[in-house]
C-alpha cells in the first residue's frame, strides 16, 4: 500500500500545533517509496516535547478480529486519567457499550493505513468527562501493514459534540 498523498492530516487535526509536530514527524521516519514508518523507526529523543501524550498500540489479528493493546502509554495521560494502562487491551478499559466506538476508530486506522481524528468526551475517574482530541498514526513493521498504532492525545477545555467515552471504574 503507498500512503503517499492518502494519508494527510485530517483538517481539524492540523488546527493543533503538537499534532502537526507529530504528523510531520511520521512523515519525516517514512522510509520512503510509499512506506509506512515502522516502530523502529521512532527515536523518542526526536519527539522528547510530546513524549508524555503518546500512546503506542499494538495491533493483533486472531480468529478474524482485532485486538489492541497499549505498549506504551505516556505520563501526561496517566495524569489525565489517574491511571497507567501500558500492558492493558483496550477490551480491559473500556465497558462493552463504549468497547466499539475505540474498537472502531482503531480497525479503521489498521484497515485504511491512515491518520484518524477524534474529538470527544472521556469519563474520567471521579470527574464527570474530560473533553479531548485524539490522533492515531498507523505504523507497519514491513511498511504495508499495520502492526501497531502511535497515537497522541491533547485535553481540552472546549466543549466537546462528539459521543462520551467512559473507561471502567476503579475496583
Amino acid at each position: 500500500m503507498n500512503f503517499t498523498g492518502l494519508c494527510e492530516l485530517p483538517e481539524k487535526a492540523s488546527n493543533e500545533e503538537s499534532f502537526k509536530t507529530l504528523y510531520d514527524y511520521w512523515c519525516a521516519i517514512s522510509p520512503g517509496n510509499g512506506l509506512l514508518p515502522g516502530r523502529q523507526h521512532l527515536n523518542p529523543a526526536e519527539i522528547i516535547e510530546i513524549l508524555g501524550r503518546i500512546a503506542l498500540v499494538d495491533v493483533s489479528f486472531d480468529n478474524g478480529k482485532y485486538d489492541f493493546h497499549y505498549r506504551l502509554w505516556g505520563s501526561f495521560l496517566t495524569e489525565i486519567i489517574g491511571k497507567d494502562c501500558t500492558g492493558k487491551f483496550i477490551s480491559e478499559l473500556f465497558p462493552p457499550e463504549n468497547l466499539p466506538l475505540v474498537q472502531n476508530a482503531f480497525e479503521s486506522v489498521v484497515e485504511t493505513a491512515c491518520p484518524h481524528y477524534w474529538e470527544v468526551a472521556w469519563g474520567v475517574e471521579e470527574r464527570d468527562h474530560v473533553g479531548y482530541k485524539r490522533l492515531l498514526l498507523p505504523l507497519a513493521e514491513d511498511g504495508t501493514k499495520v502492526n501497531m498504532i502511535l497515537g497522541m492525545v491533547i485535553e481540552t477545555d472546549k466543549d466537546i459534540t462528539g459521543p462520551t467515552v467512559r473507561l471502567y471504574r476503579k475496583p
